[in-house]
């Protein structure tokens, strides 16, 4: 476990220089530039904003994780109880699902995305 928690301390590390560079780019501003600049310029904030909060999960998961390791209970699946593949943990170490689990709970999203109103009108049509 303790080279699983090396791991997230040096992913948490580079996570936060990484929100703090970005936070840095999003406060620079041109002060000559057309619409198109502007727009581009727009586009670009928005991206680095979705960039960030992805970052913000991210680093919060780790968090989340290293906490586990230090309560004793990491690589524990958080559905079912059972023990996460080392194998797994190694690849994606701030999981809570055995990939059982994980493949489930896709599966189940993947069924609330075809169940939308939409979707079943068409199937009504035909």
């Amino acid at each position: 476990m303790q080279e699983i928690k090396a791991m997230l301390l040096k992913e948490k590390e580079k996570l936060i220089d990484e929100i703090l560079k970005s936070q840095g780019k999003s406060a620079f501003e041109h002060e000559i530039g057309d619409e198109i600049d502007s727009s581009v310029e727009e586009q670009e904030r928005k991206l680095l904003m979705l960039l960030q909060d992805r970052e913000r999960e991210k680093l919060e998961k780790i968090e989340e994780a290293i906490v586990r390791i230090e309560n004793d209970n990491y690589g524990e699946c958080e559905e079912c109880g059972e023990p996460i593949a080392k194998k797994r943990l190694m690849i994606v170490p701030f999981t809570k699902l055995c990939i059982n689990c994980q493949q489930e709970e896709e599966r189940l999203k993947g069924l609330n995305v075809n169940d939308e109103p939409e979707n079943s009108l068409r199937y009504m049509e035909d």
